[in-house]
């Protein structure tokens, strides 16, 4: 296995530390708490070779109204 080194300062030693489980190398604790970045084409892709059925794409516009409407909160 090829490996590399890198710095990090002190804060951050501390805390991937703070994440690390028992037993667990600090590659593993990154790989674990650092998920890899989304491909947003392959998941597109994904959704339109299975898209929502009618009843799920409702909800989904319910849900999202409720949540981008007024929220009732006096200002």
């Amino acid at each position: 296995m090829a490996t590399k080194t890198i710095t990090i300062d002190l804060d951050a030693y501390r805390r991937l530390r703070a994440v690390r489980a028992k037993n667990e190398s600090f590659s593993q604790a990154i790989k674990r708490v650092i998920r890899p970045p989304l491909n947003v084409e392959s998941y597109l892709a994904g959704l339109r070779s299975a898209p929502f059925s009618r009843k799920a794409a409702l909800a989904i516009g319910e849900h999202e109204a409720r949540r981008h409407g007024a929220s009732g909160r006096r200002r």
